[in-house]
Order: structure tokens, then C-alpha cells, then sequence
């Protein structure tokens, strides 16, 4: 395993969301609705673009997640229990497509983001977001047993319903498009735009200077000296910012520099 290329880090989950909830806003056009696909759609949607304006589409495969979703949070236009591996959208496309921690859970990774190629418009954003698997919590993800993440998500992070139906943590799988590497090699191959990739630090909701968030820090940047620093400590998580290249009649948007924004 190589030293990997430095990158550029949000300063936590708050301003991770902005950053995205910008590049949304970015592309939204008066008087036109956005159509937005949220990919594995969870229990909650942290985004901000705005009231109105857009047409917000959940897809999870897990259906008591997705009922959560519709009965207690209440901000879908639409939910749908489906597979991104095997799902049909007919001709419908979208303006965005949002996939957040999804992707590391998936056996035939490569076909859903082949999907999202599809299902993008053009001149359209897919935003994803996985756990770095050569982070120190993505390789620590990947090494260990599903029923250790349970008790992880249990005992130290405090969540009484992990493992329950509906709630995560869902089994590793982190097929090897999954990464960065993998992201890049994909965009490539398929002519998408990797607009720009951010490091996303992440408490997981621990509280700063907590007993338990010493311990996580601890044993991240003791494993990251292990490993010769081929293991990254100072984030857990990637943010891609990816752009389906417009027509040729339409005017092609610039590369992001939200985070400096």
C-alpha cells in the first residue's frame, strides 16, 4: 500500500453538508423544478437547497428504513423500495444524484454507479459519499466482523437500535471500485467529471473531548503511525463531487471550489 495523495478536508459533518447543499443550489434554475434521486435514502436527508423548487425521490433496498423515512421524517415527494443494482427508472433522468454511505454495503458496486451514468442528466451532479477504506476507520471497517461494528454502534456510540431492522450498521462489502482510486479510474473510463473530492472528519456523534472520543482518537493515530502513515487518521470519509458533461448546445459548469467559498 503507497502513500496516498493529500486532500483536502472539510471541518466536519456541519460543513460537509453546506458544501454539497452549495453545488445543489448551484445548478438549480429559476422557474425549473430540480429532480433529485436520493440513492439508499436512510432515515434522513441533512441537506439544505432551499424550500421549493424540487422534487426529492428516495430508493432504499431496506423497507423498513424507507417507512421511517416516509412516516416520521416526511420530506420525500417519493419513496420507492428498490435495488440500485437492478432498479428501472424508464427514460426518467435527474438533476442530482445522491448516494451517502451507500455504495461500501454493495456487492456489484460498479453496476450501480454505472446506473447513476445512466440516470444522470446531462450537465447533472452525482454526489457520493463513502468511509475512505485506507482511512483508519474504513480499514478498520473492512478487517473486522459484522457483529463487532454492531456492538461498536451499541456500547460506544450509544445507538440503542443498531442492527435492529431500519437501522444501520449495514455488512461491509467494499467492492474495489469503491475508493478513491476506484471513483477517479471509474470517471475515467466513462467520461463523468470529478469535479472535487474532500475529506470529511467524523465524531460520529461523540462528544468532543469525551472519554470515548480521547479512546477513538487514540487508537486512530496509533494505528495510522502503524502503518507508516499509510493510513489516514485526520478524516474517515470522502466526499465526490462528480459532473455528467453537459451537451454540446449547453454551457459546461466550472469545476467546484465550494469548500473555499
Amino acid at each position: 500500500m503507497k502513500a496516498r495523495a493529500r486532500i483536502p478536508l472539510t471541518n466536519g459533518w456541519d460543513h460537509a453538508m453546506e458544501v454539497m447543499s452549495r453545488e445543489i443550489r448551484s445548478i438549480k434554475k429559476s422557474g425549473r423544478v430540480l429532480e433529485i434521486l436520493e440513492a439508499g435514502c436512510g432515515q434522513k436527508w441533512d441537506l439544505d437547497i432551499g424550500d421549493g423548487g424540487y422534487v426529492l425521490t428516495g430508493i432504499d433496498l431496506d423497507p423498513e428504513a424507507l417507512r421511517i423515512r416516509l412516516d416520521k421524517t416526511k420530506d420525500l415527494h417519493e419513496g420507492i423500495v428498490g435495488d440500485l443494482r437492478t432498479a428501472d427508472f424508464g427514460q426518467r433522468t435527474f438533476d442530482v444524484i445522491f448516494n451517502s454511505f451507500v455504495l461500501e454495503h454493495v456487492p456489484g458496486a460498479q453496476q450501480v454507479l454505472k446506473n447513476f451514468t445512466r440516470w444522470a442528466k446531462p450537465g447533472g451532479l452525482i454526489i457520493i459519499m463513502i468511509p475512505d477504506p485506507y482511512s483508519v476507520y474504513g480499514f478498520t471497517s473492512r478487517m473486522t466482523p459484522h457483529w463487532f461494528h454492531v456492538l461498536f454502534y451499541r456500547l460506544v456510540l450509544g445507538w440503542k437500535n443498531a442492527g435492529k431492522p431500519g437501522y444501520g450498521p449495514y455488512k461491509v462489502i467494499y467492492d474495489r471500485v469503491v475508493s478513491r482510486e476506484g471513483i477517479r479510474a471509474f470517471c475515467g473510463e466513462n467520461g463523468l467529471i470529478l469535479a472535487a473530492e474532500y475529506g470529511m472528519p467524523s465524531s460520529h456523534g461523540l462528544s468532543n473531548n469525551s472519554p470515548k472520543q480521547k479512546l477513538v482518537e487514540a487508537y486512530k493515530k496509533a494505528l495510522q503511525v502503524l502503518s507508516l502513515g499509510r493510513l489516514r487518521s485526520d478524516y474517515n470519509d470522502i466526499i465526490f463531487i462528480i459532473r455528467k458533461p453537459a451537451l454540446a448546445a449547453e454551457v459546461d459548469l466550472p469545476a467546484s471550489d465550494a469548500l473555499h467559498a
